[in-house]
């Protein structure tokens, strides 16, 4: 499986003589993979989202996606039909008064011929479950519907790969269930790239990968069984980790060893075990 978004030795600053942001960030993102970029606010994993995107560029090293430099003069419209960005306020992105003329808004100024918008408005709305409210007025949906709906017009585009930056920071655990449940069907079933920024512990344990940020830089990166293993180093980027790792952490200092537990099931069934041995 070959790169689809490669960053290497990427610097970037706001200016203003403000301390840079990222220095010598290097990463590299699977095509198909789904991964979760954790950090607590101001370690530049919103800054890294819009990178992907090519909605900023690097002050020094390189941003490639499929191979093209992001801040190659003619690389601005590839750059974005390939990597969609979603945000965390999806009324920021929805502008249009009917849900399938908010969808169609992407690929109209594309140029997309109309039986294909058509078409295309069509399989976005069903990949998000939304169609059914394609006469909808977006104002009168739920949070959880209106970031599915942001999500199908980026679908619409086409996109190979979709960042997500924090899109369920703002919603009630039934919305950030619906938007999750959308990213893995998006994942698994149409092998869309899918790059989670979040915060949220039991939102990365999803993701195949995850990656840790701390001052602009990654502190761990791999699987969530191993990365939620390393309690302290996540503890000192300023982060919490999933219950469950919580639990077997504390148990481990008082010589009860579950292993490595990710779900709740899986911490269940440790307990049991233990239990059952120690009989």
């Amino acid at each position: 499986m070959d790169n689809i978004i490669e960053l290497k030795n990427v610097c970037f600053d706001y200016g203003n003589n403000e301390a840079a942001v990222l220095k010598n960030f290097n990463l590299e993102i699977k095509r198909g993979s789904f991964i979760a970029i954790l950090g607590h606010n101001g370690s530049g994993k919103s800054t890294v989202a819009r990178l992907l995107n090519g909605l900023l560029l690097p002050s020094k090293g390189t941003v490639c996606v499929n191979g093209i430099n992001t801040s190659d003069d003619n690389a601005e419209y590839f750059v974005k039909s390939q990597v969609g960005l979603v945000f965390q306020n999806p009324d920021n992105q929805i502008i249009a008064t009917i849900v399938e003329d908010d969808v169609a808004f992407g690929p109209e100024n594309l140029g997309v011929k109309p039986n294909e918008i058509k078409q295309r408005v069509y399989n976005s709305l069903k990949a998000v479950g939304m169609y059914e409210f394609k006469n909808h007025s977006p104002h009168l949906l739920s949070g959880g519907q209106k970031q599915r709906v942001a999500i199908a017009g980026i679908l619409a585009m086409q996109p190979q790969c979709i960042v997500l930056d924090e899109p369920t920071a703002m919603l009630d655990p039934m919305g950030r269930q619906e938007v999750l449940s959308t990213l893995t069907k998006l994942n698994k079933e149409n092998g869309i790239t899918v790059v989670l920024i979040t915060h949220y512990m039991d939102e990365a344990a999803l993701a195949d990968r995850v990656v840790v940020m701390d001052n602009g830089e990654i502190v761990l990166d791999g699987s969530p069984r191993e990365v939620f293993q390393k309690v302290e180093v996540i503890k000192d980027a300023g982060l919490s980790i999933p219950q469950t790792s919580e639990l077997a952490f504390k148990l481990k200092e008082h010589g009860i060893n579950l292993g490595s537990v990710l779900t709740v099931d899986e911490c269940v069934d440790a307990l049991v075990n233990t239990l059952t041995e120690e009989k």
